[in-house]
């Protein structure tokens, strides 16, 4: 990388957006230590003197990612809870979320991000998932409060639970249970809002 190579702030830019979204698109599919700078500057058809006019290296970007990532799913939350709906429509609504926003999560990418200090990125996604959990607590705590909860579970524990879920993702034994990532996240995420049982209305009263 040339070292005195000034950096461009412009996000607003054409090819800094096709940069963001052809890695994006690499790094769901394939991971991000599979995924070179130079596989990114050939696919997004740009130089690599370009690619460090924005980043000064390939975490850099994956942390770019993830931060959109996370910016765009507290924005969707913040909307939808912010709805006039049931809290149980609001619920189905994040699991809703949840799907839309897991398409073509590859095996490889949770993987690099949870396993592999070396890449620095897990402690920028527990740092961002702990703020968004504050949302979330505020929100269930306010839910109980209602009646709309049970008020005698632990929000923590639900905090707790969800971020085990994510490391279930890369348990090999448990992925090779399902066609692909996404099938798993899932149907953890349904099994530990809806249960086992068969939603009816005896069920939810």
């Amino acid at each position: 990388m040339p070292k005195l190579l000034k950096m461009d702030t412009n996000i607003n830019t054409p090819k800094y957006k096709d940069l963001v979204q052809t890695a994006t698109g690499l790094f769901w599919k394939h991971g991000i230590k599979k995924v070179s700078i130079e596989e990114i500057c050939r696919e997004a058809n740009l130089s690599k003197m370009t690619f460090y006019r924005f980043f000064p290296n390939k975490i850099e970007l994956a942390k770019t990612i993830i931060n959109n990532l996370f910016d765009e799913s507290v924005t969707k939350y913040k909307e939808l809870m912010s709805q006039d709906i049931s809290f149980e429509e609001k619920i189905k609504g994040q699991v809703l979320a949840k799907f839309e926003g897991t398409q073509n999560i590859s095996h490889e990418l949770i993987k690099d991000i949870y396993t592999d200090k070396k890449l620095g990125l897990l402690d920028n996604w527990e740092k961002r998932t702990a703020e968004f959990s504050k949302e979330v607590i505020k929100d269930f705590t306010h839910a109980q409060k209602m009646g709309w909860m049970r008020k005698d579970i632990n929000l923590k524990f639900i905090m707790y639970f969800n971020s085990k879920m994510v490391e279930m993702t890369y348990d090999p034994h448990l992925v090779a249970m399902y066609k692909n990532t996404q099938d798993l996240i899932m149907e953890i995420t349904n099994l530990f809002v809806y249960g086992i049982f068969p939603k009816s209305k005896e069920t939810n009263e």
